[in-house]
Formats: structure tokens, C-alpha cells, sequence
């Protein structure tokens, strides 16, 4: 519980200091967002100047997919979720990020799980990566979580008199995204998640494995709204 509360305490302070930034970056996003043309926006495929940016912000949509021989992939069917990130860039192409959002499944064997119907996931992660340039307007990402949790949410039991039921899992995550570019601050995403959730959940010994680990995928769709046109290091350098 104590490493839960660290995890949100920062990305409360996280965000504080996002709208504490946008107003001093905002004037310089106005200034640059003119010398958005053709000729400007080449760059390698590894970093462009020109094509900077500071901080992002991805909201979007996923879809659930479980797998394997686990509680997850034999017991759950994904229906839908919602993603929230922001993503800042420390030097060049290389950022890190910390993301929040929810994952909504549905129990395909209760006889396996139990005897409810649905199962909410929220998800929250500290993650780094790096992001390409391998045209003119699109961008690739690539990225992995550094310290995550999830916590699951159990309802729709069959009796009234049995109360929602919560448990909670480490969350491992590797993921890659491709942006394209509408406009200088303005961009479509869609990306691919695969999630590992080692979970805390007590079980028999019998069923152990089963239930320590669940496996899942995401596909996904959004926005993302760019602020600033420098990395945070180059910031401090010029």
C-alpha cells in the first residue's frame, strides 16, 4: 500500500507541474508553431530539431485481449478501455511518462474465476522510451513500464449479499506506438500493449500458478496534443 501511495503522490505532483509549465511553454509553442512547413519538418530518422517536442498528451481508447494459460486468458473476455498519458521528452527523442486508464472485461468461466460477471482492471505506470522519425509525418515509439500496478475490481455476483471484490498485481509493459502527424501540435495514435500482471491474489497451492500471473494485450486508438518544441535538456543547455 505504501508504494501505491508513492506511485500516486508523483503523479499527482506530475501533473501539477504540467499545468505549472503549460504557460510558459505555450508562448514559445506559438512563436514556432508558424515554422511548421514542408522544408522544416525534415529531419533523420533518429531526431529532428525541427520536429521536437516537450511534453505530449495522449488520451484514446483500447481494446482488451487476453491470452494464455493463466486466470486471464482462460477465464476473461476484453470488451474496452480508456488510456491517459503524458509524456515528457528529456533529451532529443528519448522520453519518459507515466500513464492511467482501465481495462473492462467480461468472465467467459465462472467456474474457473468464480461466480461474477465482470472484472475492471485500472492501470497505473511509470514508463521510458524512444521515439523515431521514419517519415516525414509519422512517428514510432517504442516503450517498456519501470514500476506499475493494476487493481482489479470484481463485480456482478450472482447474490446481492456478496460485496465487490479487489485484488491487486504488479504490472510488466512493453508496448509501441505509431503517431501520425496532423498539424504541429495535433496528432492520431495507434499503439500495441502487451501486459504481464503478477498478481497478489491467495489462493490453494493447486491453483497457484494459475492465478499468479495473467496476460494481456491492447490495441489502441487517440489524440495526442503536443506542448513545446525542445527537449528538457537542451532547455537548461541554451
Amino acid at each position: 500500500m505504501k508504494k501505491t501511495m508513492t506511485f500516486h503522490s508523483i503523479t499527482k505532483n506530475l501533473f501539477v507541474l504540467v499545468i505549472l509549465l503549460f504557460n510558459v511553454i505555450i508562448s514559445a509553442q506559438e512563436s514556432t508553431s508558424n515554422d511548421y512547413t514542408e522544408e522544416s519538418t525534415k529531419g533523420n530518422f533518429f531526431s529532428s530539431e525541427e520536429r521536437q517536442n516537450f511534453f505530449v498528451i495522449m488520451v484514446g481508447g483500447h481494446k482488451p485481449f487476453t491470452s494464455g494459460d493463466n486466470f486471464m486468458g482462460k477465464g476473461l473476455k476484453g470488451k474496452s478501455g480508456i488510456d491517459f498519458r503524458v509524456q515528457m521528452y528529456v533529451y532529443k527523442q528519448f522520453f519518459i511518462g507515466v500513464a492511467s486508464g482501465a481495462s473492462y472485461l467480461d468472465v467467459k468461466n465462472q467456474e474457473l474465476l468464480g461466480n461474477y460477471k465482470k472484472t475492471r482492471i485500472s492501470e497505473n505506470y511509470f514508463y521510458l522510451g524512444y521515439e523515431f522519425l521514419p517519415a516525414e509525418s509519422l512517428r514510432l515509439g517504442v516503450n517498456i513500464s519501470i514500476d506499475g500496478d493494476l487493481r482489479y475490481k470484481n463485480t456482478g455476483f450472482s447474490s446481492s449479499d456478496i460485496a465487490d471484490q479487489y485484488d491487486s498485481a504488479k504490472l510488466n509493459r512493453y508496448g509501441f506506438y505509431l503517431n501520425y502527424e496532423l498539424g504541429r501540435h495535433f496528432m492520431l495514435y495507434l499503439d500495441y500493449g502487451y501486459n504481464i500482471s503478477k498478481t497478489n491474489i491467495n489462493t490453494p497451492s493447486t491453483v497457484e500458478d494459475f492465478f499468479s500471473k495473467g496476460k494481456y494485450s491492447t490495441i489502441g486508438l487517440g489524440l495526442v496534443f503536443t506542448i513545446g518544441s525542445r527537449d528538457l535538456i537542451s532547455r537548461f543547455l541554451d
